[in-house]
């Protein structure tokens, strides 16, 4: 900085030389050999003390008078008038819509024509204050992947009240890869009702690979060991694998958590009923709106144009009928994801596994196994993602109750 700053000095003042030699009688060839400078440099700046009689002849800014990748005013103008009118959800077509960057690019270009890309938009809502910054978590997490439409079904229960008392508990399932929504609403959140959300779900998202739970006592049985609840019964006895989330880890359940959000911010306050009875009809307009229009953050299209081409294997209503109620455990497989404690330990059905002090804080992935004739919990590792897992120890995990094979049309219909 120094250096420029006596580089334009020394460039002032051979204009001041060359203005001040001129007006003492000298002739404009010699300032120019002089100087070294061309005739018409001698008379720009003569020309120039003229029109500025008190000028220094500094040097002019050589910053651009215009950037061409800056963000034209009206482009953020709309942004943020489409974001205020998105909040207040004044128009009936926008009564669900989010207010996010996503809604805002579509909403832009169905008005304005080709919009600005996602980033641009995040950051007028970020300038303007339009948005608050997360911050990543840093611990790893092992996820299941979700490569196609019904690879992984998360479900989760949301509660609410209405006015006068009446609770409501509904029951979402979301697919990991499509974002598409099955929600039941029930007036209690036992494991019969939980049973009852799953069938009616998987008669019209289809049955699952993998089926997805918090450890709410609904899902996982309550609080003795060993015991394999209602709910994990019935997956397995449909042939799907199970698998618990974190203890006390709702964010990693994030997609059914997001919904949550979303239900109960673009849904639930939004509505007032008097009667339990009258949200499953309000739900369901909810719902087909959803599915045709919404765009989740992470998803490139709608949840009905990514199930497209796919097959999609649904339990026959009859089927379901035959389930038995009690259920039978069935050959299958228990997952787990679970953070090892201080003391070295991980909770698994109620039941404590030493893991061992060197993986403290760290995240371990158990599988148990179940044929009819053994049974068998993994412990598997993996210490960031795209590593190679390992196994840390593998024990016999006998039941006291009979395993029983998967029925032959269930098993077809996940082969």
């Amino acid at each position: 900085m120094g250096q420029a700053s006596r580089s334009g000095r020394a460039i002032a003042r051979r204009r001041r030389m060359a203005v001040h030699m001129y007006r003492s009688g000298t002739p404009v060839e010699v300032i120019v050999e002089k100087l070294r400078q061309s005739r018409s440099w001698v008379y720009k700046w003569i020309t120039y003390r003229t029109q500025h009689p008190w000028t220094r002849f500094p040097s002019g800014s050589r910053a651009p008078h215009r950037h061409p990748n800056q963000i034209s005013p009206a482009v953020e103008r709309r942004v943020l008038r489409l974001r205020r009118q998105l909040v207040r959800h004044t128009t009936p077509g926008l009564r669900f819509a989010g207010v996010g960057a996503r809604t805002i690019q579509r909403e832009y270009r169905k008005r304005y024509g080709p919009p600005p890309s996602l980033s641009t938009i995040q950051r007028i809502l970020t300038r303007h204050h339009c948005i608050r910054q997360q911050h990543p978590r840093k611990k790893y997490r092992p996820h299941p992947t979700a490569d196609y439409p019904n690879a992984v079904q998360a479900t989760d229960i949301i509660t609410r009240w209405i006015t006068g008392g009446t609770v409501v508990q509904t029951f979402n399932t979301v697919d990991l890869y499509s974002n598409e929504v099955a929600s039941t609403t029930r007036a209690n959140k036992s494991a019969a009702d939980a049973r009852h959300h799953l069938l009616n779900t998987w008669k019209t998202l289809g049955l699952p690979d993998l089926a997805q739970f918090d450890n709410e006592s609904a899902f996982s049985g309550g609080r003795y060991a060993h015991k394999i609840s209602q709910v994990v019964r019935v997956c397995l006895y449909l042939g799907i694998a199970v698998l618990f989330t974190p203890l006390d880890e709702a964010d990693y359940n994030w997609p059914v958590e997001i919904f949550n959000q979303f239900w109960a911010k673009h849904f639930w306050t939004r509505h007032q009923f008097s009667r339990r009875r009258d949200v499953p009809r309000a739900q369901s307009t909810f719902l087909e709106w959803y599915r045709a229009n919404y765009i989740a953050p992470r998803q490139s299209d709608t949840p009905v144009r990514l199930r497209r081409g796919y097959p999609i294997h649904r339990l026959p209503p009859s089927w379901a009928d035959q389930v038995p109620d009690p259920l039978p455990i069935c050959a299958g497989e228990i997952h787990a994801v679970r953070c090892v404690d201080p003391a070295g330990y991980v909770r698994f059905l109620n039941e404590p596994i030493r893991i061992g002090k060197r993986y403290i804080g760290r995240y371990v992935w158990l599988t148990l196994t179940l044929k009819t004739r053994h049974q068998y919990l993994t412990v598997w590792y993996q210490p960031y993602a795209q590593a190679e897992w390992r196994i840390l120890k593998r024990v016999n995990h006998s039941l006291t109750e009979a395993v029983l094979p998967v029925p032959k049309k269930f098993a077809r219909l996940h082969a």
